[in-house]
């Protein structure tokens, strides 16, 4: 098994799946013949039964071995657009300490769909469906009370002279009226949509309404740096 073998079957543990053009992208886009060398080395680690593949969608898609997940589940759209995601922000800026669907307690605390350091700490919520006001809301409310509990200041990633609360961004077609207090939050209807509105070169309304002197000595800007 190769690096490239391995640095596949690393990304399958972490995203749990992927389609095989997500997979082109994130290893074999700089091949003369991307499409077809990425299908023969997933036919191989398939047969060598280091991955699963799933027949029963457009392109295929791939699991880890011991992915759980049934090959007809509900979720798999979620999941692969998480993939997509981070394909995209990647194609702006390489992220750090990556985790998808990061866990930071028992049911009822934040649950995070993609957890980053991407230009800045950043918590990234992937909304596609259309929730209630009132939905929406109490995701940020469990934000706030995260805060509250300062537990943040132990993660890993922390630098021991700055410690940051992570932005956060909600990637969503629906723009949501939440409030907060504390925390930095940005809406927007994809990453580089996103981009182009940090970068001033789009009318995309971004509503971060941050209490300065909590973001100051506590919160995370997230700046964008060419």
């Amino acid at each position: 098994m190769n690096q490239r073998d391995k640095a596949i079957i690393n990304d399958l543990r972490q995203f749990r799946m992927m389609s095989r053009n997500q997979i082109v992208e994130l290893h074999f886009k700089h091949l003369k013949n991307p499409i077809n060398s990425c299908n023969s080395v997933l036919k191989r680690l398939t047969r060598d039964n280091f991955i699963k593949c799933s027949t029963l969608h457009s392109p295929y898609v791939y699991f880890n071995s011991d992915c759980n997940i049934k090959p007809d589940s509900t979720k798999i759209p979620h999941f692969l657009e998480l993939v997509d995601t981070v394909i995209e922000m990647k194609a702006h800026r390489e992220t750090k300490n990556l985790m998808i669907e990061p866990k930071y307690g028992d049911k009822g605390t934040i649950e995070p769909d993609i957890f980053a350091i991407w230009f800045n700490p950043i918590f990234i919520e992937v909304q596609r469906n259309v929730y209630t006001k009132e939905v929406m809301q109490k995701k940020i409310d469990l934000y706030e009370a995260y805060y509250d509990t300062g537990d943040w200041n132990d993660e890993p990633w922390q630098k021991p002279d700055k410690k940051v609360f992570p932005s956060i961004l909600i990637i969503t077609p629906t723009r949501y009226a939440v409030k907060s207090t504390k925390l930095e939050i940005y809406q927007s209807p994809s990453i580089s949509d996103f981009i182009e509105s940090r970068s001033g070169q789009s009318t995309l309304q971004i509503k971060p309404k941050p209490v300065k002197n909590v973001i100051q000595t506590n919160g995370g800007s997230l700046k964008l740096k060419k």
